[in-house]
């Protein structure tokens, strides 16, 4: 399969949509994001994208139409946004910082917007896979799926440091 490596340059409000995230959601590649600075007025992500040729071509046209590379843009696929089809009542505003070599490798916001059915925000960054740094993600979607997300990234090694202590829909109370 190939492997692109795309650089994004955006507005800060821009790269706060869930952009990395649709690119799962539409096209079926795998991100990885390898470096990232990302700040309330601008924002630069060097981002890995795994598919096939087609998917790839369409993920540049996508990220194309959006004005967040150069390049051939398929304006039909500007317009869509996948994330409003998943319910998001509940979300969580998390820091994730690597501790340990390595951990920039692994695609562990793709496995948790992929599998676990929650909308993935970048907020934040200052982040190098080879020096590592924190991404600072807005996790939402229905409460059980928020928390699984939660405790899977626990589960990588990555410490996290979410700016609530817990996420609760407040049903037992």
């Amino acid at each position: 399969m190939p492997v692109l490596n795309l650089e994004l340059n955006a507005r800060g409000d821009v790269l706060r949509e869930p952009v990395i995230w649709r690119l799962s959601r539409l096209f079926n590649v795998v991100t990885n994001i390898r470096r990232a600075r990302v700040s309330q007025d601008y924002g630069y992500v060097l981002l890995e994208v795994e598919g096939s040729t087609a998917e790839v071509e369409q993920t540049k046209a996508y990220l194309a139409a959006l004005g967040i590379i150069a390049g051939d843009a398929d304006q039909t696929l500007a317009g869509q946004k996948p994330e409003t089809a998943i319910p998001q009542p509940n979300a969580i505003y998390v820091r994730l910082t690597s501790v340990a070599e390595g951990q920039g490798g692994v695609p562990v916001l793709h496995r948790i917007g992929k599998d676990l059915g929650v909308v993935v925000n970048l907020q934040k960054a200052e982040f190098d896979e080879e020096e590592g740094g924190w991404i600072e993600v807005t996790i939402s979607g229905v409460l059980f799926d928020v928390q699984r997300s939660i405790a899977y990234l626990h589960t990588t090694g990555i410490h996290v440091n979410p700016r609530e202590r817990s996420v609760t829909d407040y049903s037992n109370l």
